[in-house]
């Protein structure tokens, strides 16, 4: 009778939130959002983020990022929540996102950990045309999947790390009124990071556009598959995360989703 009522309850808080356009029998992926491991990868984005606004961004802070994408995508894996993702890569289910909803929870779930972002900017990006998504999940398929996605997100961030060794990137972020306010993307961009040479091929054209695209993609899958018992919160952290890692790079100007 437990198990029953709380299923209940949890059906009930899902139409209560109006973060997915989703039935509740659809909602099946085990995934635990009270996550500890999650919240201390956020917790660590916090701290990673507040020290590099205010004295610039080293190597040793790309490093860190480098090592949090590592650690997400090995959760991620041990939950079994890459191979869903993989498993939905030819689903039509755009329609199931709220890009506005989305955008706010996602925002709020940041700000109380005292980092702001941009909330129209995160609904824009997550406003997907089904085309592009149709067309990006196929490249993330092609190249392997979800793991692929992180392998070079962490790749690109250590690449970077290189870059950085005896001197700090200032933009992208700073600290206004006690918070961490993320920049507006694009306003540092650096056409020469995306040279061909850096990524595999994902799609013709400029590597790091299409792997900041391919977050997007992916952060709007996480969001689908994301299920919000057994504590029924309406943030999908997995996607906070991952979607905050996107925004981050964008800020430096590493990249533009649209652009690709």
């Amino acid at each position: 009778m437990e198990k029953i009522a709380r299923r209940k309850f949890c059906g009930a808080a899902i139409v209560a939130f109006p973060l997915l356009r989703l039935h509740a029998q659809e909602n099946e992926v085990p995934y635990d959002q009270s996550d500890l491991v999650l919240e201390a990868l956020a917790d660590e984005i916090v701290r990673i983020t507040a020290d590099g606004a205010g004295a610039g961004f080293k190597a040793e802070h790309f490093r860190r990022y480098a090592g949090i994408v590592r650690t997400f995508d090995a959760h991620l894996e041990n939950k079994g929540t890459n191979r869903e993702l993989n498993n939905r890569l030819d689903d039509e289910d755009l329609y199931k996102v709220d890009p506005a909803s989305t955008a706010r929870v996602t925002v709020e779930y940041w700000q109380k950990k005292g980092i702001h972002f941009n909330e129209n900017e995160f609904a824009a990006r997550l406003a997907l045309d089904p085309t592009t998504y149709r067309e990006t999940k196929r490249a993330i398929k092609k190249q392997g999947g979800v793991r692929a996605v992180h392998k070079a997100i962490a790749d690109a961030l250590e690449r970077k790390a290189k870059e950085y060794e005896t001197v700090a990137f200032k933009g992208g972020t700073a600290i206004r009124n006690g918070r961490i306010d993320v920049g507006k993307p694009g306003a540092f961009r650096q056409p020469e990071f995306v040279a061909a040479q850096y990524f595999p091929p994902w799609l013709s054209g400029a590597q790091m556009d299409c792997l900041c695209k391919a977050m997007v993609t992916e952060g709007v899958l996480l969001t689908i598959v994301c299920v919000v018992c057994p504590v029924c919160q309406a943030v999908c952290i997995p996607a906070a995360v991952l979607l905050a890692i996107e925004k981050l790079i964008e800020s430096f100007g590493w990249c533009t989703p649209s652009s690709c």
